[in-house]
């Protein structure tokens, strides 16, 4: 860490990166719940605007692999205003895009843009947030995110998907965000470590772990990303829709906590068994009566839904943690980030060409599908695989799914009071 930033320990220096991280959240909100709306009503297949979706997810892996390195030739104040200015005017773009595979490219340089500033953003906090704030300080991030992105939804209640009020706004908000940089008044921090790729190994050290990481790619983020047109299936007005999305983003943030909870304090395997069978439940409902229900009742559903589906990652990474020396921390946490994302880009393409060929069911039985799987190769692997020693627990950390080089300074339990790997 360089002296600068060592004097520095302030909670007044922590908040213009949050507020420029804050910023695109609200343009990501108002970007993702929208987007899909708005392709929609251009006469666009909703399998092929699951397709545009997935661009946003691949652009977002390659960020989180290649973002590192340019950082390492330019440094962090302009990397950050390269990548918020790509956003912007890839978003700008998507009013001119003449066809679906334009829109996915700009979809995808806008998740690469993406994925840069959370890389710098956390690279920052890394370097000014002293260790004994940084949980305090995670569990604001993990909120801050949650609270501006559902805020950006909630914006879309009064814009008009088809004009050019959503791209303009959206680009705004992520012009914001280069602006807070430039008042951190202390020393560029450490160039980010890239992430080495070793997936494989990720699901040696914990197949029920990676596994969980990948489900909540393939159900939770695709839902961020195709949920509008979900609810498009059902019938319902745009501000319905919207409702809704926001009920799903903030039930993922308000059970992550009580879900970590009981997975400090019950083998995480059997919780999660319970978890799919609980998402299982909640999706054979929407199948049956997704329909019929009025509309807070969905709302309520919906909300669950994401709580559950949100809360598999944090579980499943400290899950795998359990089972991994403390060394292989940070390599293994960037990894399962990594197998999310696969499932986020993945997941999109066959969750919305099961929408469009069973209708609003077809989403659900798509969850239904893998959360069955998912809770029986659980069990099965419970049977063959031995129970973690208590002592040998870490302990639950809400992870934001954002960059890798958040898990530089997560305060994992066992490495508090001995060197970082």
């Amino acid at each position: 860490m360089s002296e600068a930033a060592a004097r520095s320990y302030s909670l007044i220096n922590i908040l213009p990166p949050l507020a420029g991280v804050g910023s695109a959240a609200i343009g990501s909100g108002l970007l993702h719940t929208l987007l899909p709306l708005r392709l929609h009503r251009m006469g666009y297949e909703t399998a092929t605007i699951g397709l545009v979706v997935t661009g946003y997810s691949i652009g977002f892996l390659v960020g989180c692999l290649g973002v590192p390195i340019l950082i390492r030739h330019v440094g962090h104040v302009r990397a950050n205003a390269a990548f918020a200015a790509t956003a912007a005017l890839m978003v700008m773009a998507l009013d001119w895009a003449p066809s679906a595979w334009i829109n996915g490219l700009i979809y995808g340089a806008i998740g690469l843009a993406a994925a840069g500033i959370s890389v710098v953003t956390e690279s920052w906090l890394n370097e000014l947030v002293a260790p004994a704030w940084r949980a305090r300080v995670l569990t604001a991030y993990v909120l801050e995110l949650a609270l501006c992105y559902g805020i950006g939804q909630l914006i879309g209640l009064g814009i008009d998907v088809r004009g050019s009020h959503m791209p303009m706004l959206t680009a705004a908000f992520y012009m914001l965000a280069l602006i807070p940089v430039v008042a951190i008044g202390v020393a560029s921090p450490e160039p980010p470590h890239a992430t080495p790729l070793r997936l494989l190994h990720a699901f040696e050290v914990s197949k029920v772990g990676g596994l969980a990481c990948l489900l909540t790619g393939l159900v939770s983020s695709t839902f961020v990303g195709i949920g509008p047109l979900y609810g498009e299936a059902l019938g319902l007005e745009q501000q319905s829709i919207i409702v809704l999305m926001a009920a799903v983003q903030f039930g993922g943030m308000l059970m992550q906590w009580p879900l970590g909870f009981a997975s400090d304090r019950y083998d995480r395997r059997y919780l999660m068994v319970v978890m799919s069978l609980a998402m299982g439940s909640v999706a054979v409902t929407l199948i049956l009566l997704g329909r019929h229900l009025p509309f807070w009742t969905l709302a309520i559903l919906l909300g669950s839904f994401g709580g559950i589906a949100e809360s598999f990652y944090p579980i499943g990474v400290a899950h795998s943690n359990d089972r991994a020396d403390p060394a292989e921390y940070v390599p293994l946490s960037s990894n399962l980030l990594l197998i999310w994302g696969i499932g986020g880009a993945v997941g999109p393409a066959v969750g919305s060409a099961a929408l469009q060929r069973i209708g609003p069911s077809g989403f659900f039985s798509y969850v239904l599908v893998l959360s069955a799987g998912f809770a029986v190769f659980a069990l099965w692997r419970i049977r063959r695989a031995g129970k973690v020693i208590e002592e040998q627990r870490e302990g639950f950390v809400a992870y934001p799914t954002s960059s890798p080089a958040i898990l530089e300074w997560i305060p994992f339990r066992k490495l508090r009071g001995r060197d970082r790997p």
